[in-house]
């Protein structure tokens, strides 16, 4: 049964409507701001005073109250399912998964299926603490659905505040490894003038700059100078393969300092060195045109997904203290694909690629 719920706009340090409701939303409903711009996107949420339906673009300044319509029980509907999720690790208080590539984190909806969160209701039922809202039990971080590799699952209540905290703090070392056109320190004269471009030491290129959500394709994060987040990541060039006719691919390990949405495959882009198979964040160059006609015959006939998987994270356990660093191996799918590459690949010697 849908609800009606009158939240008074009380703090009044945020200015977006999205940001704002959740400012001041009572816990109880347990709303994260994904799901507040659902409602809002439904025309679930007025004005009390003009009685009409507010959108993200509405301005809040005269704003001092918002009724929301809503149906908390909706989200007790979430359906179990017995999913292929490979564990890496578990005890008592957390849950490493190795997930698979086409897998969404969490539903946005009671009817969404085939979710890590469906899995996680099937094998733990209603066990896990609930962190962001009741679509995310255990959930303290997440991927991109074309994403494969490690996802940390709070166990416990204590777990979860722990995990949340290290992430958020930066305590987490992430690394994950990508398939990207080109090779970047080829492409070093060309990129390094672009701010945020520095290069470290033993070859390692970091990207810092700020990241925000593109105003025209909200789909698509972009960076920007004057706005948005910080994010931070590094690349290091593992192995180069030449394709022939001017057309390259790397094996590129990215630690992450930030965990921004889309980081590493926004970054990777500003390097011109876009990860393969990502149609989002895709350069439009006749060079990453070819690439794709070349390795298309090594898929196995299957679809190009986006070739980024988390491949290593550093964690300290919530109740021991102790370090802990969990490693994935990689899909099928990638690295059937690197072993198809194998061919093209350059020789090495230390840090030079030949």
């Amino acid at each position: 049964m849908t609800e009606k719920f009158i939240i008074s706009l009380t703090k009044k340090s945020e200015r977006r409507l999205d940001k704002l409701i959740l400012e001041n939303c009572p816990p109880n409903l347990s709303l994260s701001r994904t799901k507040i711009q659902d409602l809002i996107k439904q025309k679930m949420i007025f004005d009390p005073q003009k009685q009409n339906a507010l959108t993200l673009k509405t301005k809040t300044d005269d704003l001092m109250q918002v009724i929301l319509y809503y149906d908390q029980h909706l989200q007790r509907t979430l359906i179990p399912e017995d999913l292929d999720v490979p564990i890496v690790f578990e005890d008592n208080s957390l849950i490493v998964f190795n997930k698979p590539s086409n897998m969404v984190v969490h539903p946005v909806k009671s009817a969404q299926r085939g979710t890590l969160v469906n899995f996680l209701i099937y094998k733990f039922q209603d066990t896990l603490p609930i962190t962001y809202d009741r679509f995310r039990p255990g959930i303290v971080h997440r991927l991109d659905k074309d994403t494969s590799g490690l996802i940390i699952v709070a166990k416990t209540k204590l777990s979860a505040g722990s995990l949340i905290k290290q992430f958020k703090s930066r305590k987490v070392k992430k690394v994950y490894l990508a398939l990207c056109i080109g090779n970047p320190l080829e492409n070093l004269s060309k990129i390094i003038g672009k701010p945020g471009i520095n290069m470290l030491e033993d070859n390692i290129l970091e990207v810092k700059t700020n990241i925000r959500r593109n105003k025209i394709n909200r789909e698509m994060m972009e960076v920007c100078t004057n706005d948005g987040r910080l994010a931070i990541s590094r690349f290091t060039v593992q192995t180069v393969y030449n394709l022939g006719k001017n057309q390259k691919l790397s094996l590129v390990s990215c630690e992450i300092e930030t965990g921004r949405t889309h980081q590493i495959r926004v970054h990777a882009k500003f390097i011109e060195c876009p990860i393969f198979g990502d149609n989002l964040y895709k350069l439009r160059r006749k060079e990453d045109v070819d690439v794709k006609k070349t390795i298309l015959p090594l898929l196995d006939g299957k679809r190009s997904r986006q070739m980024l998987h988390a491949h290593e994270l550093s964690i300290v356990h919530p109740e021991s203290s102790k370090p802990l660093i969990f490693r994935s191996i990689l899909p099928y799918d990638f690295s059937n694909l690197l072993s198809n590459l194998g061919k093209y690949k350059t020789s090495r010697i230390g840090n030079k690629l030949v």
